[in-house]
């Protein structure tokens, strides 16, 4: 039974290895990470110039369905790399989002952003520290937002066309063209499908061509709120605090370049757009106030012995400063929803490769969903550059990056180990300790580039199980 006397022998063990299992940590669930698949062409650290060999889409047009960080990472990297290839980008949104959420640009991200040179350099200006775990913020639509203006700055406009306020409303894959929502036809040599997890493209490859997908639901909804500048009396412009409130599920305070917060919170039950209670903004803002203050900590030992115990709490009472707009603009939206989404291939035929969130999704609580994306997008680039035809390198593409993919995918399970209450973390907590004593910290391994996630995932495969048994007992079919 998990009673007081198991709790005080488990905290007496923590004393004796979380020093051990925390020594060297920079990456975090605010993080993210890419896995250093294979070797290739296309390589980190500065970039690397032009070539002057001809490849498979040398004086051919590429579409990019996606403005995102992976959509628009992917014709930095491949117009550094050939600058013949034609490139038209399509991106439905044209305002940024008042409440945007915060990613962590971890050692692993930052690794694959240096393979295009001065872009990482670019996106660390618009970042903000965030000093208990030793890693640069930068809210999405500042990624999004600096690397547009770095394809723009480096990129003529008949090498790279980027147009706004245009999406993608169906696929002609046999004569290779796309027709947008206004109408337009667009021809292509290769389709990039980067439109997320929503991605049409693939819906329409799932219903017309047999495309195979695995996809679920847990029972978590989320959102994310934009907070001003507070008082350092309340909370400190670097916090990285956890939200504590019966209506959520987990949540977290972030640091937000120049200055303010981003709260990322999550509730259960996938029916609701808004956690229990709350239905106006005047209700938002009482239940964030108390989710915010110390009064009501717990420690979750599990989630502390895995490494996502981090914060800056001083047992105090906050006075917090909100922003009004924001607040009605979270009530309203729509709540997003927590998937998983695992694909056989990330191709179809020699015309058509999925990125990012279109070919794989899972769990944020690892941070890991944008730096994955960065990965097989550059795992994509370097097959293209290294295979004498689309089809080649295409299939190339599926096999190298679908492992990572995978194991990362899988790794995402582990939310249920630290989440799923007091029998999922009584079978945890021995499995943590185990690698924590044999020097294979779980977030020591996601902060070390040099290992990939198909290594961890294999290090903790028996934690694995257990959480992938607990994942099909509660997932919702799509």
């Amino acid at each position: 039974m998990w009673n007081d006397r198991n709790v005080r022998f488990v905290q007496l063990l923590l004393l004796l290895v979380v020093v051990a299992g925390h020594l060297g940590v920079t990456d975090s669930l605010a993080g993210a990470g890419i896995p250093t698949a294979g070797t290739g062409t296309v390589t980190g650290g500065g970039g690397t110039p032009p070539s002057t060999q001809s490849h498979v889409l040398s004086h051919k047009k590429v579409v990019v369905v996606g403005g995102g960080p992976v959509g628009l990472y992917f014709a930095a990297l491949l117009l550094q790399q050939d600058p013949t290839v034609r490139i038209e980008i399509l991106e439905q949104r044209t305002e940024r989002s008042v409440n945007a959420f915060g990613l962590g640009m971890s050692t692993r991200m930052q690794h694959r952003l240096a393979a295009v040179a001065g872009l990482k350099e670019q996106l660390l200006e618009s970042t903000v520290e965030l000093p208990s775990l030793g890693i640069p913020m930068i809210s999405r639509d500042d990624l999004s937002e600096q690397m547009k203006v770095f394809l723009e700055e480096r990129q003529p406009s008949t090498a790279c066309k980027m147009r706004y306020g245009t999406s993608c409303a169906s696929v002609d894959f046999d004569q290779k063209h796309i027709t947008t929502h206004d109408g337009t036809i667009i021809e292509y040599d290769l389709l990039v499908a980067a439109d997320g997890v929503n991605s049409k493209i693939r819906q329409q490859l799932v219903t017309e061509r047999g495309f195979r997908e695995e996809r679920y639901l847990q029972d978590l909804r989320w959102k994310a709120l934009s907070l001003p500048k507070q008082p350092d009396t309340s909370l400190a412009a670097g916090s990285f605090k956890p939200l504590q409130h019966p209506s959520l599920a987990s949540g977290r305070v972030l640091p937000k370049a120049p200055e303010g917060h981003t709260v990322i919170f999550f509730w259960k039950d996938h029916t609701q757009n808004n956690p229990d209670g709350v239905e106006t903004k005047e209700e938002l803002k009482t239940m964030m106030i108390d989710a915010l203050q110390d009064k009501n900590r717990k420690l979750n030992l599990v989630r502390k012995i895995a490494g996502f115990g981090q914060s800056d709490d001083v047992n105090k009472d906050r006075t917090v400063v909100f922003d009004e707009v924001a607040l009605q603009s979270c009530v309203e939206a729509r709540a997003g929803r927590v998937q998983y989404l695992r694909l056989p291939q990330y191709h179809y035929d020699d015309s058509v490769a999925l990125i990012g969130d279109s070919a794989h999704a899972f769990n944020s609580l690892l941070g890991q969903g944008c730096a994955t994306g960065l990965d097989s997008t550059h795992t994509l680039v370097d097959a293209l550059l290294v295979h004498n035809t689309l089809q080649a390198a295409l299939a190339s593409y599926s096999n190298r990056a679908t492992v990572e993919a995978h194991a990362i995918t899988e790794l995402s399970l582990l939310s249920y180990a630290l989440s799923g209450g007091k029998r999922m973390s009584f079978k945890a907590f021995p499995l943590l300790i185990l690698n924590i004593l044999r020097g294979k910290s779980l977030i020591k391994r996601l902060g070390d580039i040099t290992v990939p996630y198909s290594q961890i995932a294999k290090e903790n495969a028996t934690l694995l199980k257990v959480c992938r048994r607990e994942f099909e007992k509660k997932r919702i079919q799509y």
